[in-house]
């Protein structure tokens, strides 16, 4: 067995549902890797466990990736699990703000892995970060909008939103990715060195965890039931089938549920373009130093490619 520590940018929830399914099936132990999930713990950049001895996959945001291989970092992505963000901003519905626009002047409260995309998306409608005041915030989401110290907060659009509706708020969600920040999020990368060492592995690890995203989309109650019996036993059945659906057309994109991780070079340069237009990185580089498909271009490009069901 060969042992792989897989580092969440989240809790174990529905987020990572395909991955846990598949844990709990014994996929993973089947195919000879003995698979540590770890959960996300506060302030930590996933990108900076790949600098741990050892063979480490991560789930990261792509501006981490690229910020990451800028500092020298010998990673890739190997594989993407959402084709958008799921990064947006939530309001009350009494706040009157519906839109980007509509931000100019007001308190806007983000997480680490969020500057980025309010940067960015401010950008699209002619604002500067200047034009609203940013500050970091906690995960305290209910007290955050009672207080009501801040206009916005950042969220993902297919987590918090349902969970706060389930507790009575009436808000707006603004995702980032309806308002031109298409990125890649939850995108799974590893060093060069393991990549080297283990590309079998690496293969069956990426099959069996889209394997398991389709299982748990085709039966998102029992993936449900998997997730919160299992790994979050703080949460309900209910809630987590309705992440699961939520996370669908995250998912696929345009591309399917017969591609899930695929990535597209084109959409990696225009995040790698993003981010120096905005001095985050000072020296753009071309995708391929950052991401490659070897691996999904090997599962899909197979001839007899089967899927569990």
């Amino acid at each position: 067995m060969l042992p792989i520590k897989l580092q969440l940018d989240w809790k174990p929830n529905a987020q990572f549902a395909g991955i846990l399914v598949a844990h709990h099936l014994k996929w993973y132990e089947a195919h000879g890797i003995d698979l540590q999930i770890c959960p996300w713990a506060p302030y930590l950049n996933q990108v900076d466990v790949l600098k741990e001895s050892g063979n480490v996959i991560i789930s990261t945001e792509d501006n981490l990736l690229i910020r990451g291989r800028e500092n020298g970092q010998a990673i890739k992505a190997i594989a993407t699990m959402m084709q958008y963000s799921g990064i947006g901003w939530i309001t009350l519905k009494s706040s009157g703000i519906n839109s980007i626009s509509d931000f100019k002047g007001k308190r806007i409260g983000i997480h680490g892995d969020g500057e980025t995309a309010i940067k960015i998306t401010l950008g699209q409608f002619g604002l500067d970060p200047n034009d609203v005041e940013i500050i970091e915030i906690g995960y305290d989401y209910p007290q955050l909008l009672q207080a009501g110290d801040f206009d916005a907060i950042q969220c993902l659009v297919m987590v918090e939103p349902i969970e706060l509706a389930d507790e009575g708020f009436e808000i707006q969600v603004i995702p980032a990715y309806k308002w031109g920040y298409e990125v890649y999020s939850q995108v799974i990368a590893t060093s060069e060195r393991l990549i080297t060492a283990e590309p079998d592995t690496i293969k069956g690890f990426l099959q069996i965890t889209f394997d398991g995203w389709r299982y748990a989309f085709m039966h998102p109650q029992e993936a449900a039931n998997i997730v919160v019996s299992q790994y979050l036993h703080e949460s309900n059945e209910p809630m987590q089938e309705k992440l699961i659906k939520a996370l669908y057309p995250l998912f696929i994109g345009q591309l399917g549920p017969e591609k899930l991780g695929w990535m597209d070079t084109s959409r990696w340069a225009k995040s790698i373009e993003y981010l120096t237009n905005y001095n985050v990185i000072q020296q753009p580089f071309q995708p391929e130093e950052i991401m490659t498909n070897y691996f999904m271009e090997q599962i899909y490009g197979a001839e007899e490619t089967s899927f569990r069901s």
